[in-house]
C-alpha cells in the first residue's frame, strides 16, 4: 500500500519539517509539492517538486495527480501533525472508497479532541441586513455556525478513486475545497470519519495565510447553505450541492493557465484589493501573494 501526500506551497523553508513529520510512519508514502518557488535543499527520493504559478487550489490538484498510490492525503505546508498519522488514517479508510478520514484539530495547547471544531460549518455571510436575526456580530463580521450531522475533515485522507470521482471545483481559488469534497461525498451517501487519536494544527507561518482569504469560504457557504429570507425561512443546510462541481482538468496547460475563477490582477506596487463584504478576517482582506497567478 502506498499513500500520496500532496501540497501546494510557496514556502520551501517549511518542506523539510513537513517531510519529517509525515515520515514518522510505517506507511510507504511519497510527497509532491507544487508552487512557484523551487526547493532550497536536496529533496529525498520520495519527494517531488513541480514548478507552477497557477492558483493554489490548482497547485494542489497538480500535486495530487503527481503522487503514487491508491490513497492520497492533502496537507498545508504549515501544519504540525502527530506521529503515526498515516498509519491511523489508513486503518480508518482501509479500502472504503466512499469514506474520507482526518485527524482532529489540536488547539489551546492541550490537544484534546473537541467535537465542536468539526461538527459545524462556518457561514461567513451571516444574516442579511434588515433581518431581525441579524446582529452586529453575525451579519457581516463574524458570521454564524451551522450544525452538521457529520465531521468536516482537517487533513483529508481518501482513496484516490474517490478524489478523482469528485474533483476540485474550478471556482475554488485557494483553500476550503477539501470541505467541499467531503460534503459532496456525504451527499452521495459516503462517510466522513474523524480520528480521535491523531491530531494536527496550523501554525500559520508567514505573512499570507490562504485559509484567511474569504472568497472560497463564501463560495462553499453559497453552495451548501440556503441563505435566510428576510421575514421568512431561516438558513438551511442543503442535502445536495446548489450547483454540480465543475472539476479542474489535467491537460497540456494545467501548469501554466489557471482554470475557472481567479483573482483580479494584483495591484502594482504590491497593494491589496478590499473584499466586497467586511468580515472578521480583516479589512481589507489579504489576497493571493503576487507570485501565484
Amino acid at each position: 500500500m502506498r499513500v500520496g501526500v500532496f501540497c501546494s506551497s510557496n514556502k520551501p523553508y517549511l518542506w523539510g519539517n513537513l517531510y519529517y513529520m509525515f515520515s514518522q510512519t510505517n506507511v510507504d508514502f511519497n510527497l509532491c509539492i507544487a508552487g512557484p518557488y523551487p526547493p532550497i535543499e536536496p529533496l529525498p527520493g520520495n519527494v517531488k517538486y513541480i514548478q507552477t504559478n497557477v492558483k493554489p487550489a490548482q497547485c494542489s490538484f497538480i500535486a495530487a495527480n503527481n503522487t503514487e498510490g491508491d490513497y492520497i492525503v492533502n496537507t498545508n505546508d504549515d501544519y504540525f501533525i502527530s506521529p503515526g498519522l498515516l498509519d491511523n488514517l489508513v486503518k480508518l479508510v482501509d479500502g472504503k472508497k466512499m469514506t474520507i478520514s482526518s485527524p482532529y484539530i489540536g488547539g489551546r495547547g492541550d490537544f484534546v479532541y473537541r467535537e465542536e471544531y468539526h461538527s459545524n460549518i462556518w457561514d461567513v455571510r451571516g444574516y442579511l441586513e434588515g433581518d431581525s436575526r441579524s446582529t452586529y456580530e453575525n451579519r457581516k463580521y463574524a458570521g454564524i455556525t451551522i450544525p452538521l450531522g457529520f465531521p468536516l475533515p482537517f487533513i483529508p485522507f481518501m482513496h484516490r478513486e474517490t478524489f478523482n470521482s469528485i474533483g476540485i471545483d474550478k471556482k475554488h481559488i485557494t483553500d476550503w475545497w477539501h470541505m467541499d469534497i467531503a460534503m459532496e461525498l456525504v451527499s452521495r451517501g459516503g462517510n466522513s470519519i474523524l480520528s480521535k487519536t491523531s491530531y494536527g494544527y496550523d501554525f500559520r507561518s508567514g505573512k499570507a495565510s490562504i485559509c484567511q482569504i474569504p472568497c472560497d469560504l463564501f463560495y462553499l457557504d453559497d453552495m451548501w447553505i440556503d441563505q435566510a429570507i428576510v421575514g421568512g425561512a431561516d438558513k438551511q443546510l442543503r442535502t445536495t450541492r446548489k450547483e454540480p462541481i465543475d472539476p479542474l482538468v489535467y491537460n497540456e496547460t494545467v501548469l501554466t493557465v489557471s482554470q475557472g475563477k481567479v483573482h483580479p490582477p494584483i495591484l502594482e506596487g504590491g497593494g491589496v484589493y478590499e473584499t466586497g463584504t467586511k468580515t472578521n478576517l480583516g479589512n481589507p482582506v489579504r489576497l493571493i501573494p503576487h507570485e501565484w497567478i
